[in-house]
């Protein structure tokens, strides 16, 4: 057995981990490998000559989604899916399989191969940590929501401690008056994150064909008075219109605009831009900022919740707002993330797919928008 393609047919025909067959032009099985039988339970003399269909489910529908799969290789030279699959004893297993066309050297085609891996052990994983998020999530929402009610009684009766007494208890009492209701606001600030942070996943998605110029609009106007407080310059080249939440794509703003705002130097306004560029099959949108930036081997770390780099007092806030930009950029099948130099600033840059994938059942006038984006540009500053 010294000839190495004779050697190598061997090899895949042993070949366990993995189900390779092929099929005629029409789609009826022609050959077989040990994986089929490991796999999907037929052996050879029960595959040969079967039609591919005969792994796809459900099986009210395996002829068709089995022919639209041929047809998509004959087009495209390939086709890829994962899907649950049918095994012989009428199981189902969750498989990744890629189609192949086979051409002669006349480009006709003369078959198709199949390759087909194992990944129900991998799904049932991932659905056992989706279930797990989303219990923990929605225990989270529910923990912050009857949180809230004992909370504002105590802060409601603090303050009235502090109102009634202020000015007939000793000094060191009202100090402790004041930690209380201090205290008593900044949990209610961390839980009105927290059911923000929750709510991201457990809230219904919105998706609709969104012009990000409106949204930095929109949330400019939620940070008006902090805005006009800090004399802050905001503004941003054309943006496109893409189909996402607009919802969440204007918490997104407002959380990264009103970071930059935040975090900016003593003394010097802060200078906030956005901007926009499209790079294949995703948008990057970046904004930038002149304010005291971080040193950047923290730069995964702000992202994670209740993280900090400053202390309260330093500069106010729970710690989750980068964690719900992060959150909200994922959901949209995005990804976020800063560059910075201390002193100099900070930009964040993060992504959105030009046609979002989510929205299969867009109508037309939808997909219009999404494929001819509309731009428009803007500035807002606090000192007009």
């Amino acid at each position: 057995m010294n000839d190495p393609a004779e050697l190598y047919r061997m090899q895949v025909r042993e070949l366990r981990d993995y189900a390779m067959f092929m099929m005629d032009p029409q789609g009826f099985i022609t050959s077989w490998n040990a994986g089929v039988e490991h796999l999907l339970g037929y052996a050879e003399q029960e595959w040969l000559g079967r039609h591919g269909s005969i792994i796809f489910t459900p099986s009210d529908k395996a002829v068709e989604v089995c022919e639209a799969e041929l047809q998509a290789a004959r087009e495209n030279g390939s086709a890829a899916d994962i899907r649950w699959h049918r095994h012989r004893d009428g199981n189902e297993l969750f498989a990744n399989g890629v189609l192949n066309a086979v051409r002669d050297e006349r480009g006709t085609i003369i078959g198709f191969t199949k390759i087909i891996s194992d990944e129900t052990a991998r799904k049932q994983l991932q659905d056992s940590l989706t279930e797990s998020n989303t219990a923990l999530e929605q225990f989270a929402y529910v923990a912050s929501h009857d949180l809230q009610e004992p909370l504002r009684t105590m802060t409601a009766f603090a303050q009235l401690l502090v109102r009634k007494y202020r000015g007939k208890l000793d000094g060191e009492a009202e100090s402790y008056l004041d930690f209380i209701v201090k205290g008593a606001v900044r949990m209610s600030s961390l839980i009105q994150d927290l059911l923000a942070y929750a709510r991201l996943t457990t809230e219904e998605e919105r998706p609709c064909s969104v012009a990000l110029d409106e949204d930095i609009e929109a949330a400019l106007t939620h940070l008006a008075q902090a805005i006009a407080e800090s004399g802050a310059k905001v503004t941003h080249d054309p943006l496109p219109t893409l189909s996402v939440d607009r919802g969440q794509m204007i918490r997104l703003f407002q959380n990264l605009i009103g970071n930059a705002v935040k975090y900016r130097k003593p003394n010097e306004p802060p200078k906030v831009h956005v901007s926009a560029e499209q790079k294949g099959a995703e948008w990057v949108i970046s904004v930038r900022d002149n304010g005291v930036g971080f040193d950047q081997k923290y730069a995964a770390t702000i992202f994670q919740p209740f993280k900090r780099l400053h202390s309260a007092e330093e500069y106010p806030g729970s710690g989750v707002g980068l964690a719900i930009c992060q959150r909200i950029v994922q959901s949209q099948g995005g990804r976020i993330w800063a560059e910075s130099v201390p002193g100099e600033g900070t930009t964040f840059f993060f992504t959105l797919p030009v046609k979002n994938k989510r929205q299969r059942h867009s109508n037309a006038a939808h997909q219009q928008r999404v494929d001819q984006p509309q731009f428009a540009g803007s500035e807002r500053s606090g000192s007009s």
